[in-house]
């Protein structure tokens, strides 16, 4: 009998726990991107991440960037860990890398390599 609950006991402790259902980041999130880069020099501008569909874990997002009435968009695409701890997002040149700071503010920083080599950090809060 012992045997028995000390087998049950290691297999609940061994087995990994389920994952709840993974964050939602459906919406548009909006913040400052700061950095520098080889062709850009220091460059500061707006950000937007407009989360459009999310499937689990993964999601399909548009970027804007720059001033407001000026903004260069492109489709994006992300993935993250279930609980939104880190989130990947990548566009035809780089890679965004980050986490939820909270429910609502998410911290990405993007790097690019090559000639137009950047890196860039931003903090971006959703949009109510």
């Amino acid at each position: 009998m012992k045997t028995a609950v000390l087998v049950t006991t290691a297999l609940l402790f061994a087995t990994p726990a389920l994952a709840a259902d993974p964050v939602s980041l459906l919406g548009t999130w909006k913040g400052e991107e700061a950095g520098v880069g080889a062709k850009d020099g220091w460059d500061r501008h707006d950000l937007l991440l407009e989360v459009r569909e999310q499937q689990g874990v993964a999601f399909k997002a548009m970027k804007s960037y720059g001033a407001p009435g000026a903004y260069e968009t492109s489709e994006v695409h992300g993935s993250m860990t279930p609980d939104g701890r880190i989130v990947v997002v990548v566009d035809a040149d780089g890679v965004f890398t980050g986490s939820l700071a909270g429910p609502d503010v998410l911290d990405l920083c993007y790097a690019e390599t090559g000639e137009d080599a950047s890196a860039k950090c931003s903090r971006l809060v959703r949009q109510k």
